[in-house]
């Protein structure tokens, strides 16, 4: 997975923009900006209930265009309390063509390299930096994350359960007739066709087998058959989201500061099975299929991220929640009111109607349903403002 996704030289990511109608798929941020607007809504009533933390940073987790935090920023252009705490943004990106697209969507001055990764500056006024790596982004004062469609894309491990133990699922690949029937050594052997990559359960153990469905409750009294999709990388980002939480504390904030906003698409609760997919011209394909030119993706086991933050993270973890429940608890409803108020033909009021239905609608696969949300914030703050909590001031009055 990592290596069609994001190889150096032909990577998906890489090398494209597969985002909207002329790319391979649309996420939420290009359907509305109702739903940056409301992301940016969800962190500034999370400050408002860590008591106002004065300087803040913006990390956001595979930016995609960079429209998701163009919205925001607009958006807490109204909240101006909570923007003048923002003393820089930093976006986590791999993708050198997405860097650019990113600071044609939210800077107008140039970019400058520095020895850690790139800088500019936002429309905004905000400095803005980016890095390949979470762990390259700088701890030294609260951070307010946003991980949008980011751990979909992070490699899995597969495992079934046999009469045996427990065998790693692999990719292989079925040989065609093969022109030269010997290949001497420092020859390539030519094929008439090429490999056709497929599914293979080892016969064997192997060290991910060894260690991964060993590594918690919920898999190993699993029955024989069972399958099971885990990703190690997931759960080392979801830890390390955690501990720039807890590790922020100060006389105020003892139990630490900032928050974590997970989206993506999953099951609440059960472990994810056979979950692979590729989507290429906004279809589903064969992942094996073409590698490097498809989106490869795998559903998030969001208990797994929260049982990882609370015990090595030690952060309380909100949800998940379906998305259009949560954008319903943030005001969705009022504000498509609103946008469809400002329109002057029927097409614009018709337009917001299918933005917001499209966010929150539950039937069958609606992304209202199967994508979920989860907030990572200090142990001991207030619940969650889309969580069933509400907007609570620094004096723990709630505010209309």
């Amino acid at each position: 997975m990592r290596q069609c996704l994001t190889n150096p030289e032909s990577g998906y990511y890489i090398n494209k923009d597969p985002f909207g109608t002329k790319g391979d798929f649309i996420t939420s941020p290009e359907i509305s900006q109702m739903f940056g607007e409301l992301v940016a809504i969800w962190c500034t009533t999370e400050w408002i209930a860590q008591r106002r933390p004065q300087r803040i940073r913006l990390i956001e987790l595979g930016p995609g265009r960079g429209t998701l935090m163009r919205d925001m920023l607009k958006a807490f252009q109204s909240f101006a309390p909570f923007k003048n705490t923002i003393v820089d943004i930093c976006l986590v990106e791999a993708s050198p063509t997405l860097r650019t697209t990113q600071h044609s969507t939210l800077c107008d001055s140039a970019t400058t390299e520095t020895e850690d990764g790139f800088s500019s500056v936002t429309r905004y006024g905000i400095p803005i930096k980016w890095y390949i790596n979470l762990k390259e982004v700088p701890r030294d004062v609260t951070s307010f994350i946003i991980a949008h469609e980011f751990f979909d894309a992070l490699p899995i491990h597969q495992f079934e359960h046999t009469q045996n133990g427990w065998r790693e699922i692999m990719i292989d690949y079925s040989v065609p007739q093969v022109k030269t029937a010997v290949s001497l050594p420092g020859q390539t052997r030519s094929f008439d066709e090429d490999p056709k990559f497929h599914l293979t359960v080892l016969p064997y153990y192997t060290a991910s087998s060894k260690v991964g469905p060993e590594s918690s409750p919920r898999y190993k009294n699993l029955p024989v058959k069972s399958k099971i999709e885990i990703s190690p990388e997931s759960w080392d980002i979801a830890k390390e989201l955690a501990l720039r939480i807890s590790e922020q504390r100060t006389p105020k904030a003892p139990t630490g500061s900032g928050a974590a906003l997970v989206i993506d698409y999953g099951p609440a609760e059960t472990i994810p099975v056979d979950t692979l997919r590729a989507i290429k011209g906004h279809h589903f394909v064969s992942p094996f299929e073409e590698p490097g030119t498809a989106d490869l993706s795998a559903d998030v086991d969001f208990t797994a991220l929260k049982l990882v933050a609370e015990q090595e993270g030690h952060v309380a973890v909100h949800g998940a929640v379906e998305q259009g429940e949560w954008l319903h608890a943030l005001g969705i409803g009022a504000r498509a009111t609103v946008l469809a108020s400002q329109q002057s033909t029927p097409e614009g009021k018709d337009r917001i109607a299918r933005e917001y239905h499209r966010l929150v609608e539950r039937s069958g696969g609606a992304m209202g349903k199967i994508y979920k949300v989860m907030a990572f914030t200090p142990r001991g703050t207030p619940t969650s403002v889309g969580f069933g909590g509400g907007v609570i001031d620094r004096g723990d009055d709630e505010v209309e």
